[in-house]
């Protein structure tokens, strides 16, 4: 009984950490672990009943524990820590032609490595530096577009 309490105890802490520590696999053995206690609930107990009874006595368990950590730790500090709470707002690049932005210039908001921010015309793109490294506040000229950003060169 012993063992059969230990491989319990075992298996909800691997169902336990799995809501914590992504990817499946501490489920996966946590349910693995119930089947496990069955078969020693069997050796001991011998029977259909005692690992039936242990298998969905521990299943029931194993549901209670994932319903109670899923409703607390949303709610807990570590909780906050490690599921998304805000939802991200933004907006991507207006749509222009290649024609309205290519020779313009600008400056960089953030450094390029090579990507970053440039603002031209008070709007700020989405950017890539022909030149590689850029420092922020570098004076910029557009070269060209790509579907989604702008490509830069150095003006010095």
């Amino acid at each position: 009984m012993t063992t059969v309490l230990g491989i319990l105890v075992i298996s909800y802490a691997f169902i336990a950490f799995e809501a914590i520590v992504p990817g499946g696999i501490l489920g996966i053995f946590g349910f693995i672990g119930l089947f496990i206690a069955a078969y020693f609930a069997y050796l001991e107990f011998g029977g259909w009943f005692a690992p039936a009874l242990t298998f969905l006595g521990g299943g029931l368990g194993a549901l209670l524990l994932v319903f109670l950590e899923f409703k607390w730790l949303a709610k807990s500090p570590l909780g906050n820590k490690l599921f998304l709470g805000k939802v991200v707002s933004g907006t991507s690049n207006k749509v222009q032609t290649d024609k309205d932005l290519v020779g313009q210039t600008g400056v960089t908001s953030t450094d390029l490595h090579p990507e970053g921010l440039v603002k031209v015309d008070a709007a700020e793109y989405d950017a890539y530096s022909e030149d590689g490294f850029l420092c922020k506040g570098t004076h910029v000229q557009v070269t060209g577009m790509d579907s989604f950003r702008i490509r830069v060169r150095s003006n010095s």
